[in-house]
């Protein structure tokens, strides 16, 4: 792990493109996940669920980077806050990251357990095709856990703003590109 930075005053540039593409991503999939019930069924479903899948597998790959950057080569900056609201800060970071690797994975297993097609080029087989009893539970904590994303991301983000526009003091410009 990088040593605190004590004079830069910005994260790195990698840091700073994980975090825009995953808060880019994170929403895109939940808006994509309320939508897909709206293709018809068939291919155009099919299709739909396809993109979540896949933008998800992208997700993975995502957060697989941005906690190995992070751990490795990310550029540590002191603490803009106070210890309480730094601890906050901390938790609430790493807790997003724990939340989306839980929907990953929990992700995976609804496919593994409802079995999918993918753009109807290949299909990945269902656990066991004879019970669907394990697709409502598992679709539940998935969609549970997205809520719970959104409300966590949320959050940060209003804090992000609750620092720009009221303490005024450029905590959101550490992550801000260019």
């Amino acid at each position: 792990m990088q040593p605190v930075s004590p004079t830069a005053t910005r994260y790195d540039a990698a840091s700073i493109t994980l975090h825009w593409l995953t808060a880019i991503l994170v929403p895109a999939q939940w808006f994509g996940a309320q939508t897909i019930d709206w293709f018809p069924r068939g291919a155009p479903r099919v299709d739909a669920r396809s993109v979540h899948i896949t933008l998800g597998a992208l997700l993975a790959a995502l957060l697989a980077a941005r906690i190995i950057w992070r751990l490795t080569g990310g550029r540590r900056l002191p603490r803009a806050d106070p210890a309480p609201l730094a601890i906050l800060a901390k938790l609430t970071h790493w807790g997003l990251y724990v939340l989306v690797a839980a929907m990953v994975i929990v992700g995976m297993v609804l496919t593994w357990v409802r079995g999918d097609s993918i753009f109807n080029l290949f299909s990945i087989p269902a656990f066991d095709p004879s019970s669907r009893k394990l697709v409502d539970p598992v679709y539940n904590i998935h969609t549970t856990i997205g809520w719970i994303i959104l409300a966590v991301a949320g959050l940060h983000a209003a804090a992000a703003l609750f620092h720009r526009l009221v303490w005024k003091d450029g905590v959101l410009n550490r992550m801000l590109p260019g």
